[in-house]
């Protein structure tokens, strides 16, 4: 086992703010223990909180450099918190030789009296609940509770001094008896033990501060796959089906959160035609007669109207999942025939229908009525374009104009200068120029790069660059300029290498001093490095000494500074 990593993949792990905080607890002595047991570390660093936080971790496949690491801290931004990156630190620097427990161990239990040992489980199962079901699980194979039992136990967790954590109680215990209960040959059991954690992270919700759904799925996931293994009759399963579909089809706000991890808990679960069926007879009895309107803004509480539209498009948008699943087009056709005006899905789905039957008159028709009834309908244009291709090559390229201007992908770009003479090309990139002014000058530098109009683009990339550093978005986005300078140096700035280096110059300086951090130096020394490659060395030896001189007192970025001179 190899847990030392260097230097530099441990910071690979990290931000480098958390690397550079992680380096100051290991220096502060935060690190409380650490222990050996096989191939897995744990330890313990104080926080900010009374009780340490506890790390696991553990390399991934043997001879490999890659790790799986824990933290009961409730950190959840980029790479591992501070506390890991610690252990790691320490593990890689630190004089110290971690003695292998398990060895310790194994030669205890040979050498134990089995009335000693006997006695010590006793003892243990006497004070520890969890080890005493897990020991009763694991040799016994009738530690069974009702669902309910269950529930309470896991519920009891949420009481007390511990409410309002970041991610809820740890159900470490029940994972690890569920899986008893699997690995025994009692998969109904384990999927009770599953329904019930579910069931108990909804009902205590407003127990956590940030409740996150990977634990809920992962749940919900494994109790779809313990009634698989079951293999129960198809009377037997029907019981689970309707149980996932009373969860997917309720209309209680916790229960709703996790509609669409219970539909596809019942795709999972539906496994053939004959169960699918069973879904749609059940899905039949809740189908609306008619979608209601969307209602407004409450003006005496200012929340969004509750009318059931979305309720009733998601209900039937699944129906018609199911009836294409199943195969039953006539039925399919006449839902998307009532509803093609009400769902943009729909729209497409009936047009692209009609079309492989043969009526594209008829498919047309939708899709351009679609075209007028919805607000996102780039793939509606797409179908028409690609439907007009061998009908009307005027419409076909009106469609592929359109997706351009919508989209900026310039795919369609390219597709329509291939079906355009020359002079009619011309007058829609005029068009475009003129559009693009107005609204995005990205697109308008990517157009007349493309066009091979470097002088015209060269000319906007620079007064970009040098426009108002007060634009709100600009300010919004920390973009002094060097970022557009930076994207389209390889394509412009040979056009005047000399005055891209100088407004470069011109931006670096004061974007510099903007902020701090390793972050925000290293996107500088990536700015100079583009500078540098620019030519006129002997300026930017110049500008890079008075950077130094001027930000002395900046440790940090000195340091950083050193890649660009080993570069």
């Amino acid at each position: 086992m190899s847990l030392t990593l260097s230097t530099e993949q441990i910071r690979g792990l990290c931000t480098s703010e958390v690397f550079d905080r992680a380096v100051n607890y290991r220096e502060d002595d935060h690190i409380v223990r650490i222990d050996r047991f096989g191939d897995t570390v744990t330890a313990a660093v104080q926080g900010s909180q009374p009780e340490p936080y506890d790390v696991e971790i553990e390399p991934e496949g043997s001879g490999s450099d890659a790790i799986t690491a824990t933290c009961t801290c409730p950190y959840d931004w980029g790479g591992y918190c501070k506390h890991i990156i610690a252990i790691l630190l320490e593990l890689s620097e630190g004089d110290i030789d971690l003695e292998d427990e398990r060895t310790i161990v194994e030669d205890l239990l040979a050498d134990a009296h089995s009335e000693e040992l006997r006695e010590f489980l006793l003892n243990e199962c006497e004070r520890d609940a969890d080890l005493r079901r897990r020991l009763l699980t694991r040799f016994e194979e009738q530690d069974t509770q009702s669902f309910y039992d269950y529930k309470k136990e896991m519920s009891q967790q949420y009481r007390g001094p511990y409410t309002y954590q970041y991610e809820g109680p740890d159900f470490s215990e029940f994972h690890d008896l569920a899986e008893t209960h699997r690995k025994q040959g009692n998969p109904l059991e384990a999927a009770t033990i599953y329904r019930a954690m579910t069931e108990v992270r909804i009902e205590n919700m407003d127990m956590v501060q940030d409740y996150y759904a990977d634990d809920f799925e992962a749940e919900l996931d494994a109790f779809v796959e313990c009634i698989h293994e079951a293999d129960l009759s198809r009377e037997e399963k029907r019981e689970y089906i309707e149980y996932l579909f009373e969860r997917w089809a309720s209309d209680d706000a916790g229960v709703e959160t996790f509609s669409g991890q219970y539909e596809e808990a019942l795709w999972e679960l539906c496994a053939d035609e004959t169960e699918l069926a069973y879904w749609r007879e059940l899905l039949e009895a809740e189908l609306p007669d008619e979608i209601p309107e969307r209602g407004g803004i409450d003006d005496e509480t200012g929340l969004l109207e509750t009318t059931g539209h979305y309720r009733a498009k998601w209900l039937i948008e699944t129906y018609a999942d199911l009836l294409d699943t199943l195969d039953d087009t006539d039925a399919l056709r006449e839902i998307y025939e009532r509803y093609y005006l009400d769902n943009r899905s729909f729209c497409l789905r009936y047009a692209r229908l009609l079309a492989e039957e043969g009526d594209e008159e008829r498919a047309i028709e939708i899709a351009e009525e679609g075209l007028d009834a919805f607000s996102q309908i780039a793939d509606i244009r797409r179908f028409l374009a690609d439907v007009y291709a061998d009908r009307s090559p005027e419409r076909h390229k009106t469609q592929l104009r359109e997706l351009f201007l919508q989209t900026g992908n310039w795919e369609y770009y390219e597709e329509l200068r291939s079906k355009c003479a020359d002079n009619e090309w011309e007058a829609l990139v005029a068009d475009f120029e003129a559009d693009f002014e107005e609204s995005n000058v990205h697109q308008l530098t990517q157009l007349y790069i493309r066009e091979k109009h470097i002088e015209e683009a060269f000319e906007t990339v620079i007064e970009t660059a040098r426009g108002d550093v007060d634009d709100a978005l600009r300010r919004q986005m920390r973009d002094n300029g060097l970022a557009i300078l930076s994207e389209y140096r390889d394509d412009v700035a040979e056009y005047d290498p000399e005055t891209y280096y100088e407004v470069y110059e011109g931006l670096l300086e004061p974007f510099l001093a903007d902020t701090t951090g390793r972050k925000h130096y290293q996107t500088v020394i990536d700015y100079l490095k583009e500078m540098r490659e620019l030519g006129f060395e002997e300026e930017f030896e110049e500008f890079v000494e008075r950077l130094k001189e001027k930000h002395s007192n900046r440790p940090a970025f000195l340091d950083e500074m050193k890649s660009l001179e080993n570069a």
